[in-house]
């Protein structure tokens, strides 16, 4: 075999990978993109200071650790590259080609630990290695955690898991081999990898898993010793065993924990687990079977399953996924390699595709799944195939493989580079999706603002309308039509306004609502919209009435409606008790506390100023900064200083 074969492969495979992309690299920001980044004033920094980097660092608000790292990087990225999506995306697609290196050597290490006899020698387990890389790196199920900017918290996490694992393998062959420093690289090296990828994005807590994994299917516990042997089952036991046990524990004595977490969304525990028995089946289908009409953003439109029989499919999809478990653990020993595949496959969906109230479906979780599977499917290739092809005709096939999907991958890259054609797209692949349906009428009025092309403005209010119907919780839609509306100074339908009122005050609250009502707010603060007063504080009182309102959405929206009766009804007395009753909710959000104290200074109320900086300087924790915010603080005694001595001045003239 060709000993420049495997480095052929992976040059051309990466060459591909960035070339793939190309044309999605103009495209714009999209969905979360906006209220992660664009709108995070925090990634603004002015200047490349630990301080500013790491108040940006703990300005995100996905997961329970905030993401750190991947704020950091999107705040490097204003830094460097300013507001333009395509700096942002270009970084995205170098983090993907760096993984696509650390999966080839991860695979030749996984290789080498397998010890087939079929794959034995270095330039095949090369081979093999770069051509399952090479399908990973052009396949069109990874584009939205590249082009889809937010999901570098996915890519980044990834790739911190691959140097995890990475440094695991180097440092079990020491210990299999007995040479220095292994426990060193086992205890030290791989768990601060670890660490730095659930600063990326939580779900990399699953590395552990995964090494649990490898270590059963190509390690098998093998040591020059059993003192070595005792020691490194005495990790995997403090490590994965004994958190599961106190998580399983936990859940125990509070059973309704995981579905207390459902209220805030429109199915229940047991029906998103039924439900992602059939996505997981239909995200293995686009991975092995990979057609552009079966792609999208938004997939919003899955069908729920409501029972073991509704779909029907949905007990055919729970009893094949327990097969392939059982399959896996009986033939763990015999076929070491299945087990892997489909094991790094359910394993790296346990966390977003089981219990955790997430939305249904999305592509970008196959971002690290989708490895083991390729991987499996190439090595499986390999193995069929030695017996009855040369050499070069198997790598005529992997190049044959790897140069479909980057074409597969050129075209869908191709809709994402605008962002026109990339809503009209989503909607022939996706007619009954709500969101599909919105944006492509949001598309449409924005080239009503370039054409002044009247069709085009009736053409968004169809869409919107459209959207609407098509999910009966959906807010944004209505909220956006009566914008436009009144914008143009014509009356809307008064079933949008009622229907809306009605969807704020009775249907499920998502998050994006509470971002709609700040953005009217804001937009109507900025003179950039027209909307009456009175319908604007009838949506506010709405919302705040719906009974599945969490506390801190409800204190949000208290705020925003402080600000308006500050900005536009001049109504202080009224801004003020909310934004006490916000403070009331979460004592230590200096946000809110900043803005009490800023509002009572304007209503001249210095006693109250001065009660809210004697608590803020008792407080050494805060929910929403990083650092105690002295400087902040100080700022808001001067004013309220300031502010009293003009009032003294006025009152003596």
């Amino acid at each position: 075999m060709d000993k420049f074969a495997a480095p052929v492969v992976l040059s051309m495979s990466l060459v591909l990978a960035a070339v793939a992309y190309f044309p999605g690299l103009n495209g714009s920001f999209v969905l979360d993109d906006y209220t992660n980044i664009v709108f995070n004033s925090d990634l603004r920094i002015d200047e490349l200071s630990v301080k500013e980097l790491a108040q940006a660092g703990w300005s995100g608000t996905a997961g329970p650790l905030k993401r750190p790292l991947a704020m950091v990087s999107y705040a490097l990225n204003f830094s460097l590259t300013g507001d333009s999506a395509a700096g942002f995306k270009l970084t995205n697609l170098t983090i993907h080609l760096v993984n696509g290196i650390l999966l080839f050597a991860l695979l030749r290490l996984l290789l080498f630990a397998h010890r087939d006899r079929i794959i034995q020698n270095r330039l095949t387990v090369s081979l093999v290695a770069a051509a399952a890389s090479g399908i990973w790196l052009v396949h069109p199920l990874n584009l939205t955690s590249i082009l889809y900017v937010v999901q570098r918290m996915t890519s980044l996490a990834a790739m911190f898991s691959l140097a995890a694992m990475i440094f695991y393998c180097i440092g079990r062959r020491r210990l299999e081999n007995n040479t220095p420093r292994a426990w060193l690289i086992l205890c030290l090296v791989v768990p601060g990898f670890i660490v730095l990828a659930m600063l990326s994005k939580e779900n990399a807590v699953l590395t552990l898993p995964l090494i649990a994994l490898i270590e059963g299917c190509f390690f098998r516990l093998r040591t020059s010793g059993q003192r070595q042997r005792f020691l490194l089952i005495a990790m995997f036991v403090s490590v994965l065993v004994l958190p599961m046990l106190g998580i399983l524990g936990y859940l125990i004595v509070n059973p309704d924990f995981l579905s207390n977490n459902f209220a805030g969304r429109s199915f229940t525990l047991i029906e998103r687990l039924l439900t992602e028995a059939r996505v997981l089946w239909f995200y293995l289908f686009l991975l092995l079977l990979p057609r552009l009409g079966h792609f999208g953003l938004h997939h919003d439109d899955y069908l729920l399953s409501t029972s073991l029989v509704e779909p029907a499919t949905t007990a055919i999809a729970v009893v094949g996924i327990a097969t392939a478990v059982i399959v896996s653990v009986i033939t763990a020993r015999r076929y070491p390699m299945f087990t892997f595949a489909s094991g790094w496959f359910l394993i790296s969906h346990a966390l977003e595709s089981s219990v955790i109230p997430l939305e249904l479906v999305h592509e970008h979780r196959n971002y690290l799944p989708g490895m083991g599977i390729i991987f499996g499917c190439t090595y499986l290739a390999r193995v069929l195939l030695h017996a009855h092809l040369g050499g070069r005709i198997q790598q005529f096939f992997a190049v044959a493989v790897i140069s479909l999907c980057a074409m597969l991958t050129f075209i869908r890259a191709g809709h994402w580079g605008d962002p026109m054609t990339l809503a009209i797209v989503e909607v022939e692949r996706h007619p009954n999706s709500y969101r599909a349906v919105y944006e492509l009428g949001h598309r449409q009025y924005e080239l009503y603002e370039k054409s002044g092309n009247e069709q085009d403005y009736y053409d968004a209010l169809v869409s919107l309308e459209r959207s609407a119907e098509l999910d009966a919780t959906a807010k944004r839609p209505l909220a956006t039509l009566l914008k436009l509306e009144h914008n143009r100074g014509r009356k809307p339908k008064l079933s949008w306004q009622a229907e809306l009122i009605r969807r704020y005050k009775g249907e499920l609250f998502h998050p994006s609502d509470t971002r709609d009502l700040h953005e009217l707010v804001r937009c109507t603060a900025q003179r950039s919209c027209v909307f009456p007063h009175d319908d604007i504080v009838a949506l506010f009182h709405a919302a705040l009435s719906n009974p599945t309102l969490h506390r801190y959405p409800k204190a949000q929206l208290m705020v925003d409606l402080a600000m308006y009766h500050v900005n536009q009804t001049g109504d202080i007395d009224r801004a003020i008790d909310l934004l006490a009753r916000s403070v009331a909710l979460f004592p230590t959000e200096f946000g809110f506390r900043k803005l009490l104290a800023q509002v009572n200074i304007m209503a001249g109320r210095f006693d109250e100023v001065a009660q809210e900086v004697e608590h803020m300087r008792s407080v050494r924790t805060w929910r929403d900064e990083l650092y105690v915010p002295v400087d902040a603080i100080e700022s808001i005694e001067r004013d309220a200083a300031d502010a009293s001595r003009r009032l003294n001045q006025i009152s003596e003239d």
